[in-house]
């Protein structure tokens, strides 16, 4: 066995032992000249007292669902189905007049719409979870929140803006959001069975994965713990599919995404345009997000001091992250359920950055 296995699995176990997350799974690749190099390892449990985590346990990806619904919109500009400086409106007429209506996808996509960072909606609509009368208010709030704060320069990040980018995809494509995604993203990659809406799964898959899947936060407003539902709960009352949150998946596929969109970004390949995802990934007026990623910061950066510049990744709230490096060809994901049982653990923040360096101590000896 690779040594360095042992040495990423030590990395999560120190992780567990801090207290950072229960267990967790880490996966990277990255590109040796023509070949690609893979590892992964996995350390701890899913739950304090439970079953060990494994390479394959699935997690909630959380925030990580917006860079795969990010990536569906260029691939639909790409085969003409979508304007990505049309409003918002043009596809959704019921948001004309709102802050979220009048804003381009582009800008919804890279956090510059104006829009609220996050709002309690799931506590204002008395609807059943999923259904149309809930659905039709979440977005219509999601819609009308402007951001009334001192605003970062450039960009505010919003879950609510990513709220009315899917509902406006799955309006161009005809189809739900879950489906969209598959058939333009997960399928041609080879990984629609690894990462997925958990919420769009029939009843007896999605029971006959529950063994394998991280449980989230208990949750106050559920009264339960949360497994095998999206943690976040405005998309939980949204059904489990949307813009912001409600993928799950397991590590090496989100790896597999990653490489896919290195490889774009070198021309090599034919599933997404080189020049397109170069525009969606260019620097903005002020900094901060481009479309659906975030961009390394010059210091206090999730992916520590040793990804380049141009390294652009996204963390999840539940305890996810995945940061790609253009200048080494590399990928890093991380899956973990470190808001298990509660979200008030914050010890991940001080985690990522460490452990994004010896990961690359670890691949490249280098500093």
């Amino acid at each position: 066995m690779d040594t360095r296995v042992s040495e990423l699995e030590l990395l999560l176990h120190e992780g567990v032992h801090e207290g950072v997350f229960p267990g967790a799974v880490a996966a990277l690749g990255w590109r040796e000249g023509s070949s690609v190099q893979r590892l992964s390892a996995c350390a701890g449990s899913l739950t304090p007292e439970g079953p060990f985590a494994e390479l394959d346990t699935i997690y909630d990806l959380a925030s990580l669902t917006k860079p795969f619904v990010a990536v569906t919109a260029l691939r639909l500009s790409q085969i003409g189905v979508l304007d990505l400086h049309a409003q918002a409106a043009s596809l959704l007429p019921e948001l004309s007049g709102t802050v979220g209506g009048e804003a381009s996808l582009a800008s919804l996509l890279s956090h510059r719409a104006g829009l609220s960072p996050w709002g309690g909606l799931f506590r204002e609509t008395q609807a059943p979870f999923g259904s149309v009368e809930a659905k039709r208010f979440i977005l219509r709030e999601a819609a009308t929140r402007a951001h009334t704060g001192e605003a970062a320069a450039g960009s505010v990040y919003s879950d609510l803006g990513y709220i009315v980018a899917g509902e406006a995809l799955a309006r161009a494509g005809g189809m739900s959001l879950d489906r969209l995604v598959q058939e333009q993203v997960t399928a041609p990659l080879g990984i629609a069975q690894e990462v997925f809406y958990a919420a769009a799964l029939p009843g007896a898959l999605r029971e006959g994965l529950l063994q394998r899947m991280a449980p989230t936060e208990r949750c106050e407003f559920r009264g339960r713990v949360a497994l095998g539902e999206v943690h976040d709960e405005n998309s939980a009352v949204f059904g489990g599919v949307a813009g912001h949150a409600g993928l799950f998946g397991q590590a090496d596929a989100v790896v597999d995404f990653g490489l896919a969109l290195l490889d774009a970004l070198e021309g090599r390949s034919r599933w997404l345009d080189q020049a397109l995802l170069r525009w969606a990934l260019r620097p903005r007026p002020g900094g901060g997000h481009v479309s659906g990623w975030d961009t390394k910061s010059a210091e206090g950066s999730s992916a520590g001091a040793l990804f380049s510049s141009r390294a652009f990744g996204h963390l999840g709230f539940t305890g996810t992250s995945i940061w790609c490096d253009p200048a080494r060809a590399l990928c890093v994901v991380m899956l973990s359920n470190r808001v298990h049982p509660t979200r008030e653990n914050i010890k991940i923040r001080a985690y990522r950055p460490r452990f994004h360096d010896a990961v690359v101590r670890l691949v490249f000896g280098d500093d």
